[in-house]
């Protein structure tokens, strides 16, 4: 650990204080409901609650370089997130990068498999940006796929600091660290051609996407499911019942293995998230998504761009 991060942790020991929740940025109550514990996603309370408990904690501030060069929450580091997540995969960009990508950049940034890692973006107003906090659930993602057990997403990301914040860079010692833990929570094209039409063998394909572009252009046999999760781009939505509905109305259980998608991954992968958070235990990601199920020219796809082809 960095000298710099040892002695920011020795500051906030005695500051607990600073890792007060404002209200608008506390985690919906669904969430405060059905966790015993820590889950996904993550408010300052339990950020404090990390910091007290004796665990190597690194958080991880996804945005560009001059996002984070401009003010960051203290002692985090910098990792922008596509050095992660940017990958060419079978020549679909946007998707998590192989993990013999991977390891060598997460070695480089001190990432080591028992550190807590806290993840977050920022608000972001009108179109998507590098920074933009909806990218978090798509880091989370990838570092589970790397094998790490103990990650979380800041929801609120940087506007939910109370403190002030830092433009001093923390920087880790690379580690050593070699991904053997990988986890098969990231799926292909062939594997979601098989799953498809398998619901009496509890198996689902969500696409959460949004309406518009569910209407439009869809994976054929995947469900729609509400999305909008975010109340702005980096805030979950404080009433979540709609989701929980169309979960029920499907019959998907807890037990159900999920796999999601969308148009990039990005919001299928918040949606990978939300869905461990509320309980489900068997959820998966289809990182191509539409951007590689719709170039394929033999995949079944369905809505209104296809109804008279």
């Amino acid at each position: 650990m960095s000298f710099k991060l040892i002695r920011f942790l020795a500051i906030l020991a005695g500051s607990a204080a600073a890792f007060s929740p404002v209200a608008s940025y506390a985690l919906p109550a669904a969430l405060q409901q059905s966790n015993s514990g820590p889950g996904v996603y993550i408010d300052l309370s339990h950020l404090d609650a990390f910091q007290k408990g004796g665990e190597e904690l690194v958080i991880i501030d996804i945005r560009t370089p001059d996002r984070y060069a401009a003010g960051h929450i203290p002692g985090a580091i910098n990792i922008p997130r596509e050095l992660i997540e940017w990958g060419n995969v079978d020549g679909v960009l946007g998707e998590t990068k192989p993990i013999e990508e991977l390891e060598p950049i997460l070695a480089e940034k001190g990432l080591k498999y028992d550190q807590r890692i806290v993840v977050y973006g920022e608000k972001t107003e009108g179109d998507l940006t590098y920074s933009d906090g909806r990218y978090a659930g798509k880091i989370y993602v990838s570092l589970e796929f790397a094998g790490f057990e103990k990650v979380h997403v800041l929801d609120g990301g940087v506007e939910s600091w109370t403190g002030a914040l830092s433009t001093e860079e923390t920087v880790l010692p690379a580690s050593d660290l070699k991904l053997t833990n990988s986890k098969p929570v990231i799926v292909d094209k062939a594997y979601v051609l098989a799953a498809l039409g398998r619901e009496d063998e509890n198996i689902f394909v969500l696409d959460m996407g949004g309406q518009s572009r569910n209407e439009a252009t869809r994976i054929a046999g995947s469900h729609s499911a509400p999305t909008g999760l975010y109340s702005d781009t980096n805030k979950l939505h404080d009433d979540l019942t709609a989701l929980v509905a169309r979960l029920e109305e499907l019959g998907v259980r807890k037990d159900s293995e999920i796999i999601t998608s969308c148009g990039w991954g990005w919001a299928a992968s918040d949606g990978l998230a939300l869905l461990k958070d509320l309980g489900y235990t068997n959820v998966k990601l289809y990182d191509g998504s539409w951007t590689e199920w719709g170039l394929d020219p033999n995949t079944p796809k369905a809505g209104t761009q296809f109804e008279n082809i």
